[in-house]
């Protein structure tokens, strides 16, 4: 079950991934698997990041996403490749598959379908056969078209160099860089990353790259990045930032020499409409973000409202509420299949296509 578009493929982070083992249960009809699918996915991210998860998904429920990411992806087409014999689906044994997700570990986090899942969900479609979908492929594989017509053909899993579009492309324990859109082996803890350097695996944050100078920055666990205390100094540009509750905000300021101060203050310290200093996550109450100026006023600011639909976008991680994308800078409601659409971030599916509207990101058409 770790075939392409039934998870979001945005969040941080979010691979589709399906473990093994677990144990039996009642049998689970295709039909219902979807809110249990991206019940399952969510406890696996919760287990790999902790509550550190939450700060990336800037307000939004991880299960509701997820599921809408899924019903909007292939799922609506598996029931017609069964009928047509191009998938097997055994729902007496999908339990075990999910059972195990949901206990997966961040060193787990990239290895590919296991025999077990396999045996709930599999293709039919031997390497170098015709497909549609990469559910159809038998086994470990990917339906490949390179210009996107249908139909595409089996292949096996790309190895490290081999152009891919998401993680789940790749064979296990490799990761698809969204820089170089090649598949490489993932950063360990302390190693650099990003802006020349590969990403880092699952579990990590890529923290003190500096976008502007496009320089690399150095993985770090969530353990050694959250670990400032209340009132105690922090460095987002280092990396170094605050335990659960807390924010790193730019207390003060001085212009001679240039330097920024950063303390660790209680999430939601600023009221609404309340004078406020820019910070990570942000410090405003809930709803509001820092909204602040340009130059030496963008440390200074103001709880403002969270923008929604039809609203200019804000900054940071606040860009938006979270039924909303940033798209073109105006805040889009996120839309499912078949909606009209400016950009792909604003499409469940992550694909806004040619006609216009949303639709399902499969690999041929």
């Amino acid at each position: 079950m770790q075939k392409r578009n039934w998870t979001a493929s945005g969040l941080v982070l979010l691979a589709a991934l399906v473990g093994c083992g677990g144990g039996g249960g009642a049998s689970v009809p295709l039909a219902d698997l979807p809110p249990k699918l991206a019940d399952s996915l969510c406890k696996a991210y919760q287990n790999c990041y902790g509550d550190i998860f939450n700060l990336f998904l800037g307000g939004a429920d991880c299960t509701t996403v997820t599921l809408q990411r899924i019903e909007n992806g292939s799922f609506p087409l598996l029931q017609g490749k069964v009928d047509q014999g191009k998938m097997h689906y055994d729902g007496s044994k999908a339990q075990a598959c999910l059972d195990s997700l949901s206990a997966r570990t961040c060193a787990q986090m990239l290895e590919r379908d296991s025999p077990e899942c396999l045996a709930a969900l599999d293709g039919t479609v031997a390497l170098g056969g015709a497909c549609d979908l990469d559910e159809e492929c038998k086994g470990e594989a990917l339906c490949s078209s390179p210009n996107a017509t249908c139909p595409g053909q089996c292949a096996s899993l790309l190895v490290a160099g081999q152009a891919c579009s998401q993680d789940s492309d790749c064979q296990a324990g490799l990761q698809c860089s969204t820089e170089t859109k090649l598949c490489v082996q993932p950063a360990s803890a302390d190693q650099a990353c990003e802006y020349g350097s590969p990403p880092c695996g699952p579990g990590l944050l890529c923290l003190g790259k500096d976008d502007t100078n496009k320089t690399p920055g150095t993985c770090r666990t969530t353990a050694e990045a959250f670990s400032g205390v209340e009132n105690g100094s922090c460095a987002p540009t280092l990396g170094q930032l605050c335990q659960t509750g807390l924010a790193c905000v730019a207390d003060s300021v001085t212009l001679v020499p240039p330097a920024i101060t950063w303390t660790c203050v209680k999430t939601g310290s600023y009221a609404a409409n309340a004078a406020c200093k820019p910070g990570f996550p942000d410090a405003c109450a809930s709803g509001n973000y820092c909204k602040t100026g340009t130059g030496v006023l963008a440390l200074n600011g103001t709880c403002t409202t969270i923008p929604a639909a039809g609203e200019t976008c804000g900054t940071g991680l606040s860009q938006c509420q979270p039924s909303a994308a940033c798209v073109s800078g105006l805040c889009q409601n996120l839309a499912q299949n078949g909606v009209s659409c400016t950009g792909d971030t604003m499409c469940y599916s992550g694909k806004c296509g040619t006609s216009g509207g949303c639709e399902a990101n499969l690999p041929c058409k």
